[in-house]
């Protein structure tokens, strides 16, 4: 039998305080967002592809691409919209399969005023109440909270961060 080990180890240490809701507040900007967001960063992984001339890195504003290679380690040719994080092969097409295309690339914000603020207003407003509650039930007696919600003008001003579709 396979024992699945609690999220927080030991609750009688575990600590509520401003450092745990910033961490809390910044996973669910990413959450939002689909990726890091900021800062800029070196990342690396693979990508699934269903072939065609287009695929999207997961991440926006990517600085550099260092690698990217088939599954073989063949290099690709392409080009690249760095706002975007989309990616066009200039050899006819992607090869297609799951982790069938490998990167290596630097993506995200150094500088994002906005983003830091909706992060900060998430965490203060953490601190501030216990939770949203996002659904009971009577008899049952049970609630769920929610400690870190965005807001729909906070999810407006990540909605430029956001990874989108493929063209």
């Amino acid at each position: 039998m396979n024992v699945v080990p609690d999220m927080i180890a030991d609750p009688s240490s575990f600590q509520d305080d401003a450092e745990f809701r910033l961490r809390a507040a910044q996973a669910a900007i990413r959450r939002e967002c689909g990726w890091h967001v900021m800062p800029n960063a070196a990342l690396s992984g693979v990508v699934n592809s269903r072939g065609g001339s287009v695929i999207r890195l997961p991440a926006r504003h990517v600085t550099s691409v260092e690698s990217l290679t088939d599954r073989d380690g063949n290099k690709l040719a392409y080009a690249y919209d760095p706002e975007t994080g989309l990616v066009e092969s200039l050899d006819g097409g992607f090869p297609a399969g799951i982790a069938a295309i490998r990167y290596e690339i630097h993506a995200g914000y150094d500088d994002a005023p906005d983003v830091q603020q909706v992060l900060v207003n998430a965490a203060k407003r953490a601190g501030m109440s216990a939770g949203l509650v996002t659904s009971q039930s009577t008899n049952g007696s049970s609630a769920s909270y929610d400690v870190v919600t965005l807001m729909q003008d906070e999810k407006a001003k990540l909605k430029p961060y956001k990874l989108g579709g493929l063209p």
